[in-house]
């Protein structure tokens, strides 16, 4: 009891201070860049942006940005408050968790150059489909539409603003990034409370388990979907994943298992609502776990 309590109050403390700190800066420095490009310009070039080019470019950059689920929710706030158009901000939403350096650096040190690049060259494949799908589907009606900022200096609107300097952009900049905090802090703080009942929540007794009591087909799907309802990050992917491999737990459904419990969470699930209706999360959810099954299909089959 006493060592879960830990785990529980370490998760609060170091995972709140993450969220609390990317979602200000994030914010800050969004707001900050609305005031000094020339907004209808800049609007314009970035809600044009949803063809495989601007998906891919997503993809690309979740790669390199190496976020668990719960962090990209701060970047995707940022993303849409800038006017991002949806197939990149979807694509972005689940490449920088899926595609991820955990389930990476795990391939490339145990099974070699071969599956590493296999993950990550069909995550780029998938992610960039993901986005395009979910934007011809019409998944952006379910964005919930965020109040714009006003305020006397027309930092932020359809008129292009004059820049006020550096310290005055900033300060507003600051309170905004503060006020909008305050909108999102009831899905913040119950996201980081399920995180923290969760966290270290890891079954794998049961996961080694499953290869004797479950079809190999069938074994993909069941990873998949015990995945969804943990929260692991992606540096925690690494010992969980080495201790399974050296157990003889197959590396395929191992992939998927990783995945999913890193693409997606219930605390991001919780965060998403703020952004996000009902089908708009379902539909994401549901994309991480296909992303999860086909990446270790993948996987497996170039084994």
């Amino acid at each position: 009891m006493a060592q879960w309590a830990q785990a529980f109050f370490e998760f609060l403390l170091m995972d709140g201070a993450l969220l609390v700190g990317l979602f200000l800066l994030i914010t800050w420095g969004v707001v900050l860049l609305q005031q000094r490009l020339p907004f209808q310009a800049t609007q314009k070039h970035l809600v044009g942006s949803n063809g495989w080019g601007a998906a891919f470019a997503a993809s690309v950059g979740g790669v390199i940005t190496p976020f668990c689920s719960c962090s990209t929710i701060p970047v995707l706030n940022g993303m849409l408050r800038a006017g991002v158009g949806f197939t990149p901000c979807f694509a972005f939403l689940v490449s920088s968790p899926v595609v991820n350096e955990g389930v990476l650096i795990l391939l490339f040190s145990t099974k070699g150059v071969i599956p590493g690049l296999t993950f990550l060259i069909a995550g780029l494949a998938l992610t960039s489909a993901a986005g395009v799908a979910a934007e011809r589907m019409g998944l952006a009606r379910h964005i919930v539409k965020a109040a714009a900022q006003q305020s006397k200096g027309s930092y932020v609107g359809t008129a292009e603003p004059q820049w006020p300097g550096f310290a005055p952009a900033s300060r507003f900049a600051w309170l905004a990034a503060v006020q909008e905090l305050k909108r999102v802090a009831p899905y913040l703080v119950g996201g980081l409370l399920i995180g923290g009942l969760i966290y270290g929540a890891v079954p794998k007794e049961m996961l080694l388990g499953l290869v004797d009591s479950v079809p190999p087909a069938l074994l993909f799907v069941v990873c998949a979907l015990i995945g969804v309802p943990l929260y692991i990050s992606p540096i925690a992917a690494l010992p969980i994943g080495f201790a399974l491999i050296e157990k003889g737990f197959p590396v395929g459904p191992l992939v998927t298992f990783l995945v999913s419990a890193i693409g997606t969470s219930p605390p991001e699930i919780v965060m998403l609502l703020r952004l996000f209706r009902l089908p708009l999360v379902l539909a994401h959810t549901a994309t991480v776990i296909l992303c999860a099954l086909l990446l270790g299909i993948v996987v497996s089959a170039v084994l």
